[in-house]
C-alpha cells in the first residue's frame, strides 16, 4: 500500500504534493505537523526542499523516504536538516513508528530551564538560538532537545540509545548515524569542532557529555 493510504488508515490527514516545488509551498502555507519527502521528486528534489525550508526558518520535522541506502546519502540528508531517514523497502509498522516518534518529539517540552551558557555563548532554548556579541546562530528544535537532555544529566554521559529514546522518541535503535551526525552539526554551529571539543565531548563506550552552565533565562546575563 502507498504511503498515503497507510497514513490515512492510521487516522492522519494527508496533503499530497505533486512535486518538490508544491511540497515547499504546502509546507509553508498549510503548516503541517510533519513532512515526508522523497529525495527524487519532480521539479525540486527532497533535499533541496529541506534546505529551502530551513533557510526560511521553518522547523517542520522532516522524514526522508528514499531508495538510496548509501551512508553518504543518509548523512547528507541529516546534515542539511532532515530529522530522520528511512530507506526503502520498509515495513509499515516502522514507518508508523517513526512518524509517531517525530510527532511526539516535536510537541515535547524539552527542559525545565530555558538557557545554557557555553563559554561566551548563551543558548536560548525557547527562542532556539545561540548568541554572543555580534553573532546569532539559529538552532533547530532537535538540536535544542539534545542540548537540554545533555544539560539535564549534569555532566554524566548520555548514551546514543537514550538520546534516541528521549529526543526522537524511539524505543529501538535505527541503523543510521543520526545521533553522531546531529552532534557533529551542532558542534560546528557552536564553534565546538576539531579534535578536542570543549563543550560537547564524546566519552568512548558511554556516549556524550556536555560541559555548560544552566541558566533560568537567557536574559539572566543580558
Amino acid at each position: 500500500m502507498a504511503v498515503i493510504g497507510v497514513l490515512q488508515q492510521e487516522g492522519y490527514r494527508v496533503i499530497e504534493a505533486r512535486d518538490g516545488r508544491q511540497a515547499l509551498e504546502l509546507a509553508t502555507t498549510e503548516q503541517p505537523a510533519l513532512a515526508l519527502l522523497d529525495i527524487e521528486m519532480p521539479e525540486m528534489g527532497g533535499l533541496t526542499v529541506i534546505e529551502r525550508l530551513r533557510d526560511r526558518g521553518i522547523d517542520l520535522p522532516v522524514l526522508v523516504l528514499s531508495g538510496r541506502a548509501e551512508v553518504d546519502d543518509r548523512v547528507r540528508g541529516l546534515m542539511i536538516g532532515a530529522d530522520d531517514y528511512l530507506t526503502k523497502p520498509y515495513e509499515r509498522r516502522e514507518l508508523i513508528a517513526r512518524v509517531q516518534a517525530l510527532l511526539r518529539r516535536h510537541t515535547r517540552t524539552t527542559s525545565d530551564f530555558t538557557a545554557l551558557k557555553l563559554g561566551d555563548l548563551v543558548i536560548d532554548l525557547e527562542r532556539m538560538e545561540a548568541a554572543k556579541p555580534g553573532v546569532t546562530i539559529k538552532l533547530s528544535k532537535i538540536e535544542c532537545s539534545i542540548l537540554a537532555l545533555l544539560a539535564r544529566d549534569d555532566g554524566k554521559p548520555v548514551s546514543r540509545e537514550r538520546m534516541f529514546d528521549v529526543v526522537w522518541g524511539y524505543t529501538f535503535m535505527p541503523e543510521t548515524r543520526t545521533v553522531d551526525t546531529h552532534i557533529w552539526r551542532l558542534r560546528k554551529k557552536l564553534g565546538d569542532g576539531g579534535k578536542q571539543p570543549r563543550y560537547i565531548k564524546n566519552v568512548p563506550g558511554a556516549g556524550y557529555v556536555l560541559e555548560c552552565e544552566r541558566l533560568a533565562s537567557a536574559a539572566a546575563i543580558a
